[in-house]
């Protein structure tokens, strides 16, 4: 999709046209469309336009009102142009309905706006300038402040190709991608480098001063109560169907990635709906896994259900030619970001292939899960609603599922929560902390700068305890303070799925590639009004241990084929990722794991890390443990 980046001054020299090049030059493949400079003093604009969709909504081009003395870089589509106020203007691009809103009303603009967005406003009245970004992250933008101006840009390989000083690696952030990939919103890799979040909206002055707000969060007090199930079934499935109306407005057909789960499946089901119902939407083409060699992840049967049914072609990409790390040299980390997708091969043969095709964007169901799906069982909230039997049962299914006692189950999923729920946040959090302080300082001869627990426990046992103790992370797990604000154990839960910032990253990443390729990326789950939706539903309606996806399932009803819906399951393809770093890519793996760039700075314990590297080679134990580390080597050997 489009890029924008840009400078402003503060000591009033004029911005230099050669800059702006050099920021433009990394970020080459979202101008294929064009690139627009905008200079005026000491401020300077650029947009590289990819326009993907309908009636040049989406061209990228930077607006100036010099009688208002402002001036507009976006990157957006925006869905709710109909609903707006004041009334869009006929024929106008997404970039001018952010402008409009703007000036109309420029404290709530950026929270009146649904859809995927960033953008730089700058105001000459008011000296500062307000860099936002969607509700979901859809679209990123960094910025950099130094002593005499600010930068911003849609990538940070854009910011560094300008900055004053030589980059450096931010230790914290590394810290935090080593507990799970979890690197909270607003930080990264680079020293001096700043994200700007999810829903937040930064106002830079020309003293360098930054103030950040968040222009939007989900209404912990919304809640949804229907006295008959089948209406939440019906309004999730009403509210699916405009998402998928609001995305289906490329200029050409859109690729989507299709497996047999619900996620896509959803999504490509809806499309055809649509399409078949006589409203005018892109067609849709898929692009999905062929196992072999891997038959127990072969999901080929339910996605030609899906796919039949409403005559979608598939484009079927062979698994055994997308082995992770079988050559490093073609699928490497961007160079923003060590995040790397395990199955990142895939991902570029099946946006490659669309691109090839003709596809303006492409589409995958990367939040499905967190949205509708995971281990949030809510059997207290099944009680509260009278379900008694059916508790018993959601129980009894939990019990055998993880292989528990029924005694330990019921404390698990229904007296613990209860506890949680009745005692004060405060004091329950308290006393979790003390609990855990004591066992932490017992264990670690009472050394006030261990690192916290929360930390050690989400980070494989290769990474040095040393350097998470040195890092500084917080003494709580940043996940679990941001979900403090929504009442009852199961909708924290979900709430914390759904903002995890590993979902973001995943984001990201997929922008990136869909970017390099030419294509939009677009993901429905990842929608704002979903969360909404799925935050105020009782989490009992949203999923169960027998009726897993219940909410998603029931809604898709004469929608998708049946037999699809009862046969979508959850596949993970980690047969092949085992089997690509053991037989194919083994090689690779000891190089990345000797003489690592990671243990020459301390990251990691490297004799633990060979020790574990040899243990999975032979198959001695089946785990994605060093991934991180793996992507993370790569990216540090090839930009560092």
């Amino acid at each position: 999709m489009s890029g924008i980046c840009g400078i402003v001054r503060f000591d009033g020299a004029a911005v230099a046209r050669a800059e702006l090049e050099a920021m433009v030059s990394p970020a080459g493949c979202r101008g294929r469309d064009g690139v627009t400079y905008l200079q005026e003093g000491a401020v300077g604009f650029a947009c590289l336009s990819l326009e993907t969709l309908r009636a040049g909504r989406g061209r990228c081009l930077p607006l100036i009102d010099l009688q208002a003395g402002i001036m507009l870089a976006a990157t957006a589509r925006i869905d709710n142009r109909r609903q707006l106020s004041p009334p869009v203007v006929e024929g106008s691009s997404d970039a001018e309905v952010i402008l409009q809103q703007l000036l109309a009303n420029p404290e709530q603009a950026a929270a009146s706006l649904l859809g995927d967005f960033a953008f730089a406003f700058w105001d000459q009245r008011r000296s500062q300038l307000t860099l936002a970004r969607d509700a979901m992250g859809m679209r990123s933008l960094y910025y950099r402040v130094e002593p005499n101006r600010v930068l911003f840009a849609t990538e940070i390989s854009q910011l560094l190709a300008v900055s004053v000083g030589s980059a450096r690696v931010d230790e914290k952030t590394v810290a935090h991608y080593f507990t799970d990939m979890q690197v909270p919103g607003g930080r990264t890799f680079y020293q001096g480098m700043e994200e700007v979040r999810q829903a937040e909206e930064v106002t830079i002055s020309m003293s360098g001063r930054v103030s950040r707000r968040y222009f939007w969060k989900p209404d912990p007090a919304r809640r949804l109560h229907y006295a008959d199930v089948r209406d939440y079934d019906e309004h999730f499935r009403e509210l699916m169907a405009d998402v998928m109306r609001d995305r289906l407005v490329t200029k050409s057909f859109m690729g989507i990635s299709l497996s047999g789960g619900m996620d896509s499946s959803t999504a490509a089901s809806l499309a055809g709906w649509l399409a078949q119902r006589g409203e005018d939407v892109a067609a849709i083409k898929a692009y999905s896994w062929a196992f072999t060699r891997f038959p127990e992840c072969d999901e080929r049967d339910n996605i030609h259900k899906v796919a039949g049914r409403y005559a979608i072609p598939v484009h079927e990409i062979a698994a055994e030619e997308t082995y992770p790390l079988v050559n490093p040299d073609a699928y490497r980390p961007h160079r923003d970001d060590p995040y790397m997708s395990i199955y990142h091969a895939y991902m570029h043969r099946a946006i490659s292939a669309a691109a090839d095709d003709g596809a303006s964007a492409m589409m995958f169901g990367f939040r499905g899960d967190l949205m509708s799906g995971e281990a949030v069982f809510d059997i207290n909230g099944m009680l509260r609603d009278g379900l008694y039997a059916e508790s018993r049962r959601e129980l009894a299914r939990l019990s055998r599922m993880y292989g528990t006692s029924r005694l330990a189950t019921l404390f698990e999923y229904v007296l613990s929560p209860a506890i949680s729920d009745l005692f004060p946040r405060r004091a329950g959090v308290l006393s979790q902390r003390l609990l855990s302080l004591g066992r932490h300082y017992a264990a670690q001869g009472l050394n006030r700068h261990s690192a916290p627990g929360w930390a050690s426990r989400r980070s494989a046992s290769y990474v040095s305890r040393e350097f998470l103790s040195r890092a500084g992370l917080p003494r709580r797990d940043p996940q679990e303070v941001t979900a403090e604000q929504w009442p009852g154990v199961a909708a924290r839960q979900r709430y914390a799925l759904v903002n995890s910032p590993l979902a973001s990253r995943v984001v990201q990443f997929s922008e990136r590639l869909c970017a390099r390729y030419g294509l939009d990326f677009i993901d429905p789950w990842s929608d704002r009004r979903v969360l909404e939706f799925v935050l105020s539903c009782p989490q009992h309606i949203v999923t169960r241990p027998r009726q897993f996806k219940r909410l998603a399932k029931r809604s898709m009803h004469d929608i998708m084929p049946d037999e699809a819906i009862h046969a979508a399951r959850k596949v993970t393809p980690e047969p092949l990722y085992l089997h690509a770093l053991r037989e194919e890519a083994s090689d690779t793996v000891r190089d990345l794991v000797t003489d690592s760039r990671c243990a020459a700075m301390g990251f990691v314990d490297e004799r633990v890390l060979r020790q574990q590297c040899e243990s999975l080679l032979a198959g001695e134990r089946n785990d994605v443990d060093l991934w991180p580390m793996l992507s993370l080597e790569l990216w540090l050997r090839q930009h560092w």
